[in-house]
């Protein structure tokens, strides 16, 4: 099994960016309390780090296959993409989400791959979650 590093510098590899312009990266093995149980990652703009999870599907698979998982690698820097933007832009899921499908492409990814799919996917579930739950939203009567 290859290190999370070295997962890291292939997803960085593949975005055509080198660790010196990306922020600090923490590694952990599962989400901590308050942190979704599906994410990949996450920001942290108190101290200006992005966490990842490595036991995620994506993270095991590029660790497991040495990064010869193009899918893997390639979903772990969209992941990558969306947490340096939220560091970079504040908490925006649309615009961090846009990120991370344009991060798809620039890492070789079909617009019609399923890959791009599922991001886009999560990208509206995550945008419609948050309209139903915004303050002041008013929701239909039945």
């Amino acid at each position: 099994m290859f290190t999370a590093t070295f997962v890291f510098a292939c997803a960085l590899d593949v975005l055509g960016r080198g660790a010196a312009t990306f922020p600090p990266v923490r590694f952990i093995a599962h989400p901590p309390a308050g942190v979704s149980r599906l994410a990949q990652g996450y920001a942290l703009p108190d101290t200006g780090e992005i966490v990842l999870i490595t036991s995620t599907e994506a993270f095991t698979q590029a660790q497991k296959s040495g990064c010869k998982d193009p899918d893997a690698v390639r979903e772990v820097a969209s992941v990558i993409a969306h947490e340096e933007w939220h560091l970079r832009h504040g908490p925006d899921e649309g615009g961090a989400y846009d990120a991370q499908l344009m991060a798809l492409l620039i890492a070789g990814e079909n617009m019609d791959g399923p890959l791009f799919h599922k991001i886009k996917q999560a990208k509206l579930a995550v945008l419609a979650a948050a309209k139903r739950t915004a303050p002041g939203t008013l929701m239909a009567r039945r």
